[in-house]
This record gives structure tokens, C-alpha cells and sequence, in this order.
């Protein structure tokens, strides 16, 4: 069980699954992560990709985001984000989405673009570095909207960032890093 840290919801706990299939973010780095977005998060759309026991998405939503599309390719997981939405009374503010993230393109496509993506992958894995480059970050991201991806600790910092985006922040806590990209208003829109 993880507790929700801040918000309407604060306090409240959601399951997540036993086992090592899904690595929650840690309490302390949720919060991190979360606070220093708050000012942002309300009426937010968010985009929670590799999405677990979707503890991230949900504490957006307690913080005042609109709406979170998860995506998580475990059918447990998936599940379970749909029964923690349930609890929390969140279920029309979310949208769950049991797919490879590779395959949730074509899905997410017809979407207005997303203010906020979070994406917390298996780490050492290279799902940063793919969705970094290969993404059309332009059409997926509002014109102000950010990235926000959690990875193993690497001692060179985050990874690169791709044409039209920027590293905004890039800290370390722990064993993982947690890097946010913005979006370069502009670049890209063709």
C-alpha cells in the first residue's frame, strides 16, 4: 500500500502489486516531484506513462490536475489503477490505457496536447533515451508542457535532450534521478 502525500486526498492509501513487477516511486521522491510542479498542476492534463499502481497520476489528481491517461502494460497494474481511481471517486478523471507504451501512439494521437507527461520506465532498460528521440514531443506536449521522467542515478546527469526540448531541472535522490524537459515554444511545429 502507498499513501497519497498531499491534496483532497491526503492520507488515503492505494494498493499497488506484491512483487518486483512495478517499482513505486518512493514517497519522498513523489513528493519532490509533485511539489515543485503544484503551481502548474491544476486543471492539468497529464500523460502517466509506465504508470504502476498509478500512485503518480492519482496524486496529481488529489493536487488539483484535470484529467491523467495511464498507461501500463501489466493487466494487474492496469487493473489495480482502475480500482484506486474507483476508491478515490477519480474514475471519470482517468483513463487507463492496458498497453506497450511503444504501442499507445496511434491511441493517445487524437488527445489535445498534454501538459504534463510523467514517465517512470523499468530502469536501465533505454526506454528514456527512445522516447526522448523517437516521440513527437511537439504534438504531444502543450505548447508550455513539460516531461518529467524518472531513471536510474547516472552520474553525467539526465539524459540529452532532444531538439525542442530543454532540461529544466535535474536532481538526484538516491539511487534515481528525476529530470524535467520543457518544451521549446515553437520549435518543431511544422
Amino acid at each position: 500500500m502507498l499513501r497519497i502525500t498531499s491534496g483532497i486526498h491526503r492520507g488515503r492509501l492505494i494498493k499497488t502489486l506484491a512483487g518486483q513487477n512495478t517499482r513505486p516511486t518512493t514517497e519522498r521522491l513523489r513528493q519532490s516531484w509533485l511539489n515543485s510542479l503544484q503551481m502548474r498542476l491544476p486543471e492539468a492534463r497529464i500523460l502517466d506513462l509506465f504508470s504502476g499502481s498509478g500512485a503518480l497520476g492519482l496524486e496529481a489528481l488529489s493536487r488539483g490536475a484535470d484529467s491523467v491517461v495511464f498507461v501500463e502494460e501489466n493487466p494487474k497494474a492496469a487493473q489495480l489503477i482502475r480500482e484506486n481511481a474507483k476508491a478515490l471517486n477519480l474514475e471519470e478523471q482517468c483513463k487507463v490505457f492496458q498497453k506497450k507504451v511503444e504501442q499507445i501512439l496511434p491511441f493517445i494521437q487524437d488527445e489535445p496536447p498534454f501538459d504534463f507527461v510523467f514517465v517512470d520506465p523499468p530502469y536501465e532498460k533505454g526506454h528514456e533515451e527512445k522516447l526522448l528521440n523517437e516521440w513527437p514531443w511537439h504534438k504531444i506536449l502543450n505548447s508550455a508542457g513539460r516531461l518529467c521522467i524518472e531513471s536510474a542515478y547516472r552520474k553525467e546527469g539526465g539524459f540529452k535532450a532532444p531538439p525542442g526540448l530543454r532540461i529544466l531541472r535535474d536532481e538526484r535522490y538516491g539511487d534515481s534521478q528525476l529530470t524535467f524537459y520543457e518544451r521549446i515554444e515553437g520549435a518543431l511545429e511544422s
